[in-house]
């Protein structure tokens, strides 16, 4: 008979008191992450790179949350739309079956970049995965581009393939945030779509973030959102005296996912 592992038990255990199947507590809450996957990096512009979340995170309750369909408006708008689907038990157990035979429980935080020897420019996918023991963070570099992937990587494939499926097949509902990041820097205006807006945001500077990049950034509650409704991507803003020294503004506004940091690492 396979061994099934700590990591395994202890999830499906978790999913088993979420569903009203139990009782007891587990490290992991209902509502919190329990596994998340993203993209990094790549030749994408750093708008791109400090707008865009996770492609999936699911929480112990085996809630969903997960990107919304791309549409073809131009320019799109400015805050990203997330959904949510609810996972059946049968659907939570195969998701975590994948995740031991990853053996992720086993891992603390590695890199597979073997693909940096023959492509450049990739991105890196990266699936993070929460247990009584903490987090486990596992990266591929050019993710797909290997033919034979170990095995490893060909279940993350999987992984993926059958969060795509199970999207697909479940009814969706607008994720609710309880976390706002909103990020600012230096704006080039497209002459093509002038918008230029007044600061929409309180003018404590005290309480932003600088990042590396010289963006800085901050975390608001979900009532922030009534400021954006009708932004677009082309959306540039005034900054107000005592913010940074440049006008006009670009804003990167987004709902968190549990499991994410307040700001970028």
């Amino acid at each position: 008979m396979r061994k099934i592992s700590l990591g395994l038990v202890v999830a499906l255990a978790m999913t088993l008191v979420a569903c009203g199947g139990g009782e007891g507590s587990v490290d992991v809450g209902p509502r919190e992450a329990v596994l998340q996957i993203a993209s990094e990096g790549g030749f994408v512009p750093v708008e791109f790179a400090l707008g865009s979340g996770p492609r999936y995170t699911l929480l112990g309750d085996g809630t969903l949350i997960f990107s919304g369909v791309t549409t073809l408006e131009f320019p799109g708008r400015l805050v990203p739309q997330y959904w949510t689907a609810q996972l059946s038990r049968s659907q939570m157990r195969a998701i975590l079956a994948m995740v031991d035979e990853m053996g992720l429980s086993d891992v603390v935080d590695e890199t597979d970049d073997s693909a940096a020897n023959f492509v450049a420019d990739a991105g890196t996918d990266i699936i993070r995965y929460w247990d009584v023991n903490g987090e486990h963070r596992y990266a591929v570099y050019a993710l797909g581009i290997d033919e034979d992937p170990n095995d490893r990587n060909r279940v993350f494939l999987e992984l993926i393939a059958t969060l795509d499926e199970f999207t697909a097949q479940t009814s969706s509902d607008t994720y609710e945030a309880d976390r706002i990041r909103v990020v600012v820097g230096s704006a080039s205006p497209n002459p093509d779509f002038p918008d230029m807006r007044p600061w929409p945001l309180e003018e404590d500077w005290g309480g932003w973030t600088e990042l590396p990049n010289g963006w800085t950034c901050r975390v608001f509650d979900p009532s922030v959102l009534s400021s954006f409704a009708d932004a677009t991507q082309a959306t540039t803003w005034e900054i107000p005296d005592g913010g940074p020294d440049f006008t006009p503004a670009k804003l990167l506004v987004r709902p968190l996912h549990p499991g994410e940091a307040d700001c970028p690492l």
